[in-house]
Formats: structure tokens, C-alpha cells, sequence
């Protein structure tokens, strides 16, 4: 019977650990109700793999999406508010970060390796054409 209770209230735990938040709001038009749901998919979540705020139930996503419907509701601009979420968590919420000398290893990066990669290509063809012509 003991362990009957212990299963049963390890999977009510479990179940309420599952539980995702409700995002209630209301707007005041639907424009601005595209306008808020627009930037928070633009808006990666800092919490989150690689999810943007609209599909993320973290509590700073959460968070983060009411923010954003409420400065849209104050009548702010898209970049005002990305602006603004940008200077206070980083240029991580973005998708694509700016091109500035801390973020010059992302963008450069994958060029670097693509031409590291081409360069290793061509000297193992280059060593297998030598191997086979000396056979």
C-alpha cells in the first residue's frame, strides 16, 4: 500500500513539473497584438536552446514576452525594443548578432573552417595523386 502512495505521488511530482505557463494577454488591437508576437519570435530566449521567446516557457521568457507586449503597448518601436533587450541581456536574444569586434569570431569563424577544411581537401588529394603516381 506504501508503495502504492509513493508511485502515485512521484507521478502527481511528476506531472506538475510538466506543467507550462499560460501566457494570458490581452491587447488592445490586433496590429499590435502581430506587432508583440512578431518581435518576441525574433527574440531568442537566453535561457533556452536555440527557442525564441514565443515558443519558450522559461520564466525569463516569460518575462522577457511581457516586456515586450508591454513596451509595444506604450507605443515603442521594434527597435526601440530590441534596442533595449539587447543592452540588457546581451546581443544573445538576437538571431543574427552585429557585426562588432566582440562578434567577430562568429561570423568568421565558419569562413575560417570551410577554408581550413578546403585546405586539408586538397592536400590529401594532392598526397594521394603523389602516392599514385609513384606506384
Amino acid at each position: 500500500m506504501t508503495r502504492v502512495l509513493i508511485m502515485l505521488f512521484t507521478l502527481l511530482i511528476a506531472g506538475v513539473a510538466q506543467a507550462q505557463i499560460v501566457d494570458t494577454w490581452t491587447f488592445a488591437s490586433p496590429q499590435q497584438q502581430e506587432t508583440s508576437l512578431s518581435i518576441a519570435r525574433q527574440l531568442r530566449c537566453p535561457q533556452c536552446q536555440n527557442q525564441n521567446l514565443f515558443e519558450s516557457n522559461a520564466p525569463v521568457a516569460v518575462s522577457m514576452r511581457h516586456q515586450v507586449f508591454t513596451m509595444v503597448a506604450e507605443g515603442k518601436r521594434e527597435e526601440e525594443i530590441t534596442r533595449w533587450m539587447t543592452q540588457r541581456y546581451g546581443d544573445f536574444v538576437l538571431y543574427s548578432p552585429p557585426l562588432k569586434p566582440q562578434t567577430w569570431i562568429l561570423w568568421g569563424l565558419p569562413v575560417l573552417l570551410i577554408v581550413l577544411m578546403g585546405i586539408i581537401l586538397w592536400r590529401v588529394i594532392a598526397r594521394q595523386r603523389a602516392e599514385g603516381e609513384s606506384q
